[in-house]
């Protein structure tokens, strides 16, 4: 009898003992990602190769994030409703779909506010993602985690002729999306902008409907666009960035220790997130090789491109601060924009 209960005790041991482990083995807490974007695109590598394996290193095990790319649960749009009714817990969307819930990342969207990329970066980095983050709390209710570059800057793409100037786009019916900043600079450049839904460009590219569109080099790569366009322009206009983000009550309700696992992620986003995209831009740009004819615009001609970019400030005044658009102008040394935009009444 004796033996019986201890080999029972014994048991019952092991048994408990496997339980513990298991349990001990398990998330404490589940977040889920959801995302449109591809796990090809520069955010989806990222997501991948540091975000996911990073927050599990962070929190030893006790975070499990649940990633859902390509749109598997919600749109740009719809990943903001989602994060806002508690159905998801992080996403990242584009600057230029932030709009309808709020103006805090309206200014990414103003043409020519960055100079170039490593500009972005060194502004982006340096105060601005920190800035824009308070002020997302504030008005949106949302944690930012970072705010990064997302496939560089948006070109002049069109199926016509080689275009240098903006009075060479005269007459050319441009694809914009909703953005009336978009609307507006296109205008402003002398074509024709007409609002056309994404999922029907291709047709409509290789239709006539529409004859070019105003979009960054990855996602002409990513549809195939340069098979029904043949001239690129190289405006580079309209930095192209997406904050990285959660609810604030989400982050708030977490444990002391979730919270830091999740800054530690969002430090590595920031230092990460550049090398990702540019790694992206070099795919695109080597995919659309001999395909499509470039043309790289001089100082003079882009100085043509800046002043005709004038309009879509004006048409927008009111969405974005004028004073943080001014320090970020004045950091780069962006005088002669600035008067024009003074001029102008957007400054």
């Amino acid at each position: 009898m004796k033996l019986k209960r201890m080999r029972s005790a014994l048991l019952g041991g092991a048994l408990a003992a496997l339980t513990a482990g298991t349990a001990w083995a398990e998330a404490e807490i589940k977040l889920v990602f959801g995302v449109a974007g591809q796990p090809t695109w520069g955010f989806g590598k990222l997501l991948t190769d540091v975000i996911e394996p990073n927050l599990e290193k962070y929190s030893d095990g006790r975070i499990d994030l649940e990633v859902h790319q390509r749109g598997a649960l919600c749109s740009e749009a719809a990943c903001m409703e989602q994060l806002g009714l508690g159905q998801i817990d992080m996403t990242t969307v584009s600057a230029g779909n932030m709009g309808a819930f709020g103006k805090t990342f309206d200014i990414l969207n103003l043409p020519y506010l960055f100079k170039g990329q490593q500009e972005a970066e060194t502004i982006m980095r340096g105060w601005l993602s920190d800035e824009l983050a308070k002020q997302a709390a504030e008005e949106m209710g949302i944690h930012v985690l970072a705010t990064v570059s997302s496939g560089g800057f948006r070109n002049v793409v069109n199926t016509e002729r080689e275009v240098r100037v903006p009075s060479d786009l005269n007459g050319l019916k441009i694809r914009v999306t909703k953005s009336p900043t978009e609307f507006n600079l296109v205008q402003g450049w002398g074509g024709v902008p007409i609002p056309y839904a994404w999922a029907s460009l291709y047709e409509g590219l290789q239709s006539g409907v529409v004859q070019g569109m105003y979009l960054q080099d990855v996602f002409v790569s990513a549809a195939k666009f340069y098979e029904v366009t043949k001239f690129v322009t190289r405006v580079e206009s309209s930095y192209s960035g997406r904050p990285v983000m959660m609810s604030k009550q989400r982050y708030d309700e977490l444990p002391d220790w979730a919270r830091e696992a999740i800054d530690k992620v969002a430090v590595d986003i920031a230092n990460e997130a550049l090398n990702f995209d540019l790694a992206w831009q070099e795919e695109a740009v080597a995919a659309m090789q001999d395909k499509v004819a470039v043309y790289v615009p001089t100082e003079t001609e882009l100085a043509e491109w800046s002043k005709g970019a004038v309009d879509a400030w004006v048409a927008v005044k009111g969405t974005y601060d004028p004073a943080l658009a001014r320090r970020i102008l004045e950091e780069q040394g962006q005088t002669e924009l600035i008067g024009l935009l003074e001029e102008a009444g957007a400054l």
